[in-house]
């Protein structure tokens, strides 16, 4: 007997009710996701804000809803150990590591996904704590997985250049952008006091992509560092002269390289041009108040100054500055404000230390100028000399004290580029 055809079953259905499973389990995925970020993003606030306990709880909701979300898991580890609950701390970490899977590789490699992910979103802080993360669990898989990222996360790194080399090692072997992997690792290892070594990567990264500015630029520092002004120039003028974002700052170290070599005008000249360009780049001004300071204008210096200031009220590059006019002021109390004896930068040099230093030398605490010293030669080295140019003749000071930590500044470096 043929049976008639309802009786037999329908592949359409099947297919149907799969679909239909299929399409509620997206549905509720999309939710679960959107209600956790939506609780992480709260959470971010909340701490931004100074609200310790709110950001707990805004945390603690993005992990009830997706114990898997590592980036809300870390955060909430952190708040809770600083709130002085380690246990409680350990034991978020512990429920959301084994959420994700206990295969550190499968682990690491989600937390590289997840820092993927929040760094497309904008969340460059969660991104490089997720890779920080992935890198702890399982190095070589996390490095594997998207090594492009982690070259990228080791340039947010800022004051761990030591960690961010290691981090360009481990994608090394699997890297596809070659170019960023040589431009960090030689920007890292300038900052590490390192030249030859960053000179040698800069070299490698320009040679793969002349047309990528950021290279040339720190090339530039380089050269400024070393007081090869040529070179400097040519190097910096590769960027001024392109649209790249890095051009203004460009301008100003041609403008910082010209009066590092004594040519106040042209370093004025470049500061106005810099101004010209783009009117809202205030630091132009900040450096031309340098070059009046050198000049021996010291109303002018303290002007400049001072306007800027205002734009930049809290940076530590406007404070050291300022304390540089105060010097040359005599009133060394006021410039120990300024000078707050940290590490430095491109712009600054090693000016907060050995500012610092020379406010203490004039107010008679030789003991504490010389600790700052010793740490300026030890941790920046490589910016002493540069600094000593930058001061002119108030820096002359500073000459035994250098010596008796072994670091003694390039010939002609101390109270060249004219009169403070």
């Amino acid at each position: 007997m043929i049976r008639p055809a309802s009786s037999f079953p329908d592949d359409r259905t099947e297919e149907s009710r799969f679909d239909r499973i299929a399409v509620g389990n997206w549905r509720e995925e999309i939710r679960r996701s959107t209600l956790s970020h939506y609780h992480h993003r709260m959470g971010v606030a909340h701490e931004a804000s100074g609200d310790r306990d709110a950001a707990i709880k805004a945390f603690e909701l993005a992990v009830a809803v997706d114990p898997g979300r590592c980036a809300s898991v870390l955060r909430l580890n952190r708040l809770l150990r600083d709130a002085g609950d380690p246990v409680r701390a350990g034991s978020v970490l512990a429920h959301g590591m084994l959420a994700r899977g206990g295969d550190p590789d499968a682990l690491a490699r989600a937390l590289i996904d997840e820092a993927e992910a929040a760094r497309d979103d904008g969340m460059s802080d969660d991104a490089l704590a997720l890779v920080a993360h992935a890198l702890a669990t399982s190095p070589h898989a996390a490095a594997a997985h998207l090594p492009d990222l982690v070259v990228e996360a080791a340039g947010l790194l800022r004051d761990r250049q030591e960690e961010a080399v290691r981090w360009c090692d481990l994608a090394a072997p699997h890297a596809q952008d070659r170019y960023s992997l040589h431009h960090q690792r030689g920007f890292s290892l300038l900052l590490l006091n390192r030249p030859d070594e960053a000179r040698r990567e800069l070299a490698v990264s320009i040679a793969l992509a002349p047309e990528r500015m950021p290279s040339w630029y720190v090339l530039g520092q380089y050269h400024r560092l070393r007081f090869e002004t040529e070179a400097a120039l040519a190097a910096y003028r590769r960027v001024w002269e392109s649209d790249h974002d890095l051009r203004w700052w460009a301008g100003l170290m041609i403008a910082q390289t010209l009066l590092l070599d004594g040519r106040l005008a042209e370093s004025m000249a470049a500061c106005d041009a810099v101004r010209l360009r783009n009117p809202a780049m205030g630091w132009a001004r900040m450096i031309g108040g340098l070059v009046q300071l050198h000049a021996g204008d010291l109303d002018a210096a303290a002007r400049a100054f001072d306007r800027e200031r205002l734009n930049h009220p809290d940076t530590g590059r406007a404070r050291v500055f300022r304390g540089m006019l105060r010097l040359a002021l005599s009133r060394p109390q006021e410039a120990l404000e300024d000078f707050d004896g940290r590490p430095g930068d491109f712009t600054c040099l090693a000016m907060s230390r050995l500012g610092r230093a020379l406010a203490l030398l004039e107010l008679g605490d030789t003991a504490e100028a010389s600790h700052l010293v010793g740490a300026a030669a030890r941790e920046e080295g490589q910016w002493v000399a540069a600094t000593l140019r930058l001061l002119g003749p108030l820096g002359q000071a500073l000459a035994p004290l250098l010596a008796a930590v072994g670091n003694h500044a390039p010939a002609g470096a101390a109270g060249h580029g004219g009169p403070n």
